[in-house]
């Protein structure tokens, strides 16, 4: 299963890194809404929508609201829509961990709503990030996000002992986490002296916000294990062997991205 997992996750970089870099605009932005099309579709399984044309409809809402959004949603506007996502995400998880598994999201009309801001804010994100602080900002800041999820799985694995959310995710650990953040912050380090774009801020305060990032996009990962418990799946799909859906490996970038997109285009902003 591990050899499956790294064959598929390699093979899916490699894909992203070569249309990050070479893709026009506009097929970039076609691929990000397909991504998020495919991720609303499994989503609609959370809130246990069956009719095949009510999941399809659905499942072009959040591309649909990321074209609108790309006509002028503004800065602050993003700003505020992330701080929404990031409480939403830190209430329900900690409610799930706290009620033992027994009180996540019940209302399925939350349950959607909560998929279109989510798959929208992180479509808008990557599409914009691109167009404004280029390929090699986004690629550092994707780079950072798997080097806190490998460092996450391989520290956990060898050294994790206190259960990070054992209701939601048994796996997880703290040990775990704070591995991820310090192999995200060197990368952060390390990726700054590589990249032809220069930090949007001083190194240390960078460095520090984007192992905090690559930390809370953990709950990005929660959330949707929460999702997932409640309708008793233990994937969102079946499209990529050895992961599941396309929602299994975007979970953590949901929240991430948005996050990486203000601190680049705040930091600029303030330079």
């Amino acid at each position: 299963m591990l050899k499956q997992r790294i064959l598929t996750a390699s093979l899916l970089a490699l894909l992203a890194i070569a249309a990050l870099f070479v893709a026009p605009d506009w097929l970039w932005s076609g691929l990000i809404l397909s991504v998020a099309t495919i991720g609303a579709w499994e989503w609609a399984g959370f809130a246990r929508i069956s009719n095949t044309w009510q999941r399809v409809l659905y499942a072009i809402l959040p591309a649909a609201v990321t074209v609108f959004a790309l006509q002028g949603l503004t800065l602050q506007v993003s700003l505020g829509l992330v701080v929404v996502e990031m409480l939403l995400l830190m209430l329900v998880v900690a409610r799930y961990q706290k009620n033992s598994g027994k009180q996540g999201l019940d209302s399925p009309i939350f349950i959607m709503m909560a998929g279109i801001l989510g798959l929208a804010l992180f479509a808008f994100a990557m599409i914009q990030f691109r167009a404004v602080a280029g390929p090699s900002a986004l690629f550092l800041s994707l780079f950072t996000i798997w080097a806190m999820d490998t460092g996450a799985y391989f520290t956990g694995r060898r050294f994790g002992k206190h259960k990070l959310a054992v209701h939601v995710s048994p796996g997880k650990t703290w040990e775990g986490v704070w591995g991820g953040a310090v192999l995200a912050g060197l990368v952060a380090l390390i990726g700054t002296f590589l990249i032809s774009e220069s930090a949007p801020i001083p190194l240390l305060p960078f460095v520090l916000l984007s192992a905090f990032i690559a930390m809370f996009s953990v709950f990005g990962d929660l959330f949707e294990s929460v999702l997932k418990r409640q309708v008793d799946l233990k994937d969102s799909g079946q499209l990529l062997p050895g992961h599941g859906g396309i929602l299994d490996r975007i979970d953590s970038l949901l929240i991430a991205m948005p996050m990486f997109y203000l601190l680049w285009s705040i930091g600029a902003l303030l330079r």
